[in-house]
């Protein structure tokens, strides 16, 4: 079931925060790293780059991930996101890894944009909140 997420959580997803990105590796552990994010369109988009990305080869294998988002400033002041591979493609790839660096890094990415991809994962459930307030999600048909 598709969700909705309020005001308050798109105003925390839009700070130049990294989210942390949690797959299933092969053997049942779990691997994290933190990238750079934005929610669009109902999704949470992240852009990958790069031919050795593990992460990645886990979702194309098994496409449940958690996003986990902390606020430096306020522990208490977080999200955690589970959800589900919607798609991946190099299509504006490299667009997007601009308006990311733009973002978080205040310019242009420097680094190399070789085999770039954009990765869409869709939100199926959400816990976390603002002291100890949980955010404002609906889920919607």
């Amino acid at each position: 079931m598709p969700l909705t997420f309020g005001p308050r959580l798109q105003a925390f997803l839009a700070e130049p925060l990294a989210i942390t990105v949690g797959t299933t590796r092969r053997d049942g552990t779990v691997q994290m790293v933190p990238v750079w994010h934005e929610y669009r369109d109902g999704q949470v988009w992240i852009n990958a780059g790069g031919p050795r990305r593990d992460w990645l080869d886990h979702l194309r294998r098994d496409p449940r991930v958690t996003l986990f988002l902390i606020d430096s400033k306020a522990a208490f002041r977080w999200v955690a996101i589970q959800g589900r591979l919607a798609s991946i493609t190099p299509d504006g790839a490299e667009e997007h890894i601009d308006h990311l660096s733009e973002r978080y890094a205040g310019g242009p990415y420097r680094g190399p944009k070789t085999d770039r991809k954009i990765v869409r994962i869709d939100p199926e459930r959400v816990s976390g909140g603002e002291n100890r307030v949980p955010w404002d999600v609906e889920a919607t048909s």
